[in-house]
């Protein structure tokens, strides 16, 4: 970015009020159509978790987009860095060693071409004001925002007492392993957020507990019977399509039922639920293929025994598949309910794995759920595994750092609103003093890891502006 005459621009004590903010807002609304193109390109790598290399821990879809996200940032005027692929760095330094922190991913779920219906998720578009591709706006569209945000506070040379530090992660959507690999060679920054949330302030986020329940039973070699059942593509994502393959003597009764399909695949009989994906925090946003199948299954007749004994009793727990009361799960704190999604199920010819999705309250104790779940587990025969448990975070809105960050979005939105409790996990839970902050606003109905998935432009640029006062006021 260019230099720029910034004489006037502040006064001698660092008062936010002393910045010509208006110059920032009017340089960052030029460089709009470079920040658009930077974001098509970046959304372009389908940097969803593959097969790790040497150079690549979490595939080279990830690692082609970490090269290309630290490309701009050297472009923009950072100091940038490879952390053996696990994370990047961009560092704008200040005048002291003390950093404040903006965590950003490049990582995304997958996405199925068949269900986009504006452009396929990988070839990005812009239709109507609105930047389509997944990843624009869970995190892509944030980030290139934030980066902008500070470089434009650099090129007009305004002075910051702590150093920037940008960490672009690879691994958030999958385990958060890249930031757990950061913090085992540097020390977390002294305070910061990731634009990874919701407007005007997340100051709190649930826990999250995905848990996979297994069964095992006989094999059944004969007669007419289940070969298997694919439900969902990833633990945090509710279902849009379930699949059940049945040998080819097998009949069931089918009376039009909603949403579900049957053909012949190879001589197999085929049946398919077709439903709505949706965000595994807010499973009321989506409707679930896999409950569909699951009760469609359980009103019908077929082999191996144990395969419909264990179908059978899914859809009684599972009758309420948004917020756990089948499973004896439900709790509600008064500032976040918890919600229980059922997102994979896969079922081969002597046993199954259902796996779900549990955000549990802010005010909630992981050893009370996992209580639940052990007692629930053994009065079903199931075996029980936890690969995922993050404990809630909260943080009062009186807090220095809330009140800093919610005073840099108001300023640009004229927003009143208070912040808000989500389901949604973030990096702000693996560092000390961060919080979410947007970067889609509180009303939306959720976009994060749905088809056709955008980042308005004019939320592009608004997120710009207001990051680059959120950064200024936390490193001033």
């Amino acid at each position: 970015m260019s230099d720029r005459d910034w004489t006037g621009l502040l006064g001698f004590d660092g008062d936010p009020a002393q910045v010509d903010f208006d110059r920032i807002d009017a340089a960052l609304e030029s460089y709009y159509p470079q920040m658009e193109r930077d974001l098509l390109a970046l959304i372009s790598y389908p940097s969803v978790q593959g097969e790790p290399d040497w150079r690549a821990p979490f595939g080279q879809d990830v690692r082609d987009a970490l090269d290309f996200a630290l490309g701009v940032a050297v472009t923009l005027g950072f100091r940038a860095e490879d952390v053996d692929g696990y994370v990047g760095l961009a560092d704008l330094e200040g005048y002291s060693d003390e950093q404040v922190g903006v965590l950003c991913h490049l990582d995304v779920v997958p996405a199925r071409a068949e269900d986009w219906t504006v452009c396929p998720p990988f070839e990005p578009c812009v239709k109507e004001g609105r930047i389509y591709g997944r990843g624009a706006l869970d995190d892509k569209g944030p980030t290139i925002a934030a980066l902008y945000g500070a470089a434009v506070l650099a090129d007009f040379g305004v002075p910051l007492s702590k150093t920037v530090r940008f960490i672009l992660g690879c691994n958030e959507e999958s385990g958060m392993e890249c930031v757990k690999y950061y913090l085992s060679k540097f020390d977390p920054p002294a305070l910061g957020f990731t634009p990874d949330g919701r407007f005007p302030l997340v100051n709190g986020e649930k826990g999250i507990c995905h848990f996979a329940l297994s069964a095992r039973w006989p094999a059944e070699d004969n007669g007419p019977r289940l070969l298997s059942l694919r439900a969902g593509s990833a633990a945090n994502i509710v279902p849009a399509r379930a699949e059940a393959v049945f040998s080819p003597d097998t009949e069931l009764r089918f009376h039009g039922e909603e949403g579900i399909t049957l053909s012949q695949r190879d001589g197999c009989l085929v049946v398919t639920a077709e439903g709505k994906a949706a965000h595994g925090s807010l499973p009321e946003q989506g409707r679930n293929a896999l409950t569909e199948l699951v009760r469609f299954l359980a009103g019908q007749s077929f082999a191996p025994e144990g395969a419909h004994a264990y179908l059978s009793r899914l859809a009684q727990l599972l009758a309420d598949d948004k917020y756990g009361a089948g499973l004896g799960l439900a709790e509600d704190d008064g500032l976040s309910p918890l919600t229980c999604s059922p997102n994979l199920l896969e079922i081969d010819g002597d046993g199954a794995t259902l796996t779900c999705d549990c955000r549990f309250p802010v005010r909630g104790k992981s050893d009370d759920l996992l209580a639940k779940l052990n007692a629930l587990a053994a009065a079903e025969g199931w075996e029980l595994s936890v690969p995922t448990l993050h404990q809630p975070l909260y943080m009062a809105p009186d807090t220095e750092l809330a009140r800093e960050l919610l005073a840099a979005y108001r300023e640009v939105s004229g927003d009143p609103h208070e912040p808000i409790v989500m389901g949604c996990g973030t990096y702000a839970k693996a560092f000390p003093n961060f919080l979410a902050f947007g970067a889609e606003a509180a009303e939306s109905p959720g976009l994060a890891h749905q088809a056709d998935e955008y980042f308005s432009s004019a939320d592009l640029l608004l997120c710009a502006k207001v990051y680059a006062r959120a950064i200024y006021r936390l490193a001033k």
